[in-house]
């Protein structure tokens, strides 16, 4: 299959070689630059673009690249959420051998002695939020006052303001 940022039937070496120097330069390209690294005249360039259809040949190589890249960048994110599922399971399986052998080894008084505030607050969230994901619920609730002034706010600044507010009300 001939692309057509190869070489053209009706395209000399020389100009080929031209043309993969132009193309190979990327997004930047110019002819004058070009003309002015290979010490040619800008028009002579000009008139060979012109000639070989440059325009159109850089237009098909960029959208080329573009889709390729697009493919590889999807097979990267494919390939880490295939890693991050796996290594997401097996925690799953260390942590449920471990909460199986907590709750074999101790009654419920001996828990509540055994384990913080602290560590029973973080063990009702991290559930919480478990089953929240798993009923694709938002983690977290964001209420906004409808105010014609938080319109100006970025979202930086809305959740600063979020978590103030919970401070002021004790929350935090």
């Amino acid at each position: 299959m001939h692309n057509l940022w190869d070489q053209q039937p009706n395209e000399s070496a020389k100009a080929f070689e031209r043309f993969a120097l132009y193309r190979d330069m990327g997004a930047g390209r110019s002819l004058r630059k070009l003309a002015k690294d290979i010490e040619l005249n800008a028009s002579t360039l000009a008139e060979m673009s012109i000639k070989h259809n440059w325009q159109e040949r850089i237009a098909a190589f960029d959208a080329y690249i573009d889709k390729a890249s697009q493919h590889n960048q999807i097979a990267q994110v494919k390939a880490m959420k295939r890693r991050q599922i796996a290594l997401a399971l097996r925690a799953q399986k260390v942590a449920e051998k471990g909460l199986k052998r907590l709750l074999r080894n101790m009654d419920d008084e001996q828990l509540l002695r055994k384990l913080s505030p602290e560590g029973l607050s973080k063990i009702l969230d991290t559930s919480c939020r478990l089953e929240r994901l798993n009923r694709d619920e938002p983690e977290q609730n964001v209420e906004l006052v409808q105010q014609a002034n938080y319109d100006r706010l970025t979202l930086e600044e809305i959740e600063t303001l979020r978590n103030l507010h919970v401070k002021a009300e004790g929350r935090a």
